[in-house]
């Protein structure tokens, strides 16, 4: 009986891990497709320099990668 309650303790704290790693993804590709919109969206006050679409892209992919957990095969 005590086996099951320790293996069901360490599945939910697996679980619990894995919702934070999810969650912690799902913030970053928010943040990454809030950069992209601004990049595309432009200004009318904003100057042509400022209106940088590549650079847009550039950050969020940045983000993205930078998030991306390792992996660990095996």
């Amino acid at each position: 009986m005590r086996e099951v309650a320790e293996s069901e303790s360490a599945a939910m704290a697996a679980i619990e891990r894995r919702v934070r790693l999810l969650d912690a993804r799902v913030e970053t590709i928010a943040e990454a497709v809030e950069v992209l919109a601004r990049g595309l969206e432009g200004s009318p006050m904003a100057e042509p320099e400022e209106f940088r679409p590549e650079e847009a892209a550039r950050r969020a992919r940045e983000l993205l990668l930078l998030a991306k957990p390792a992996r660990h095969d095996g």
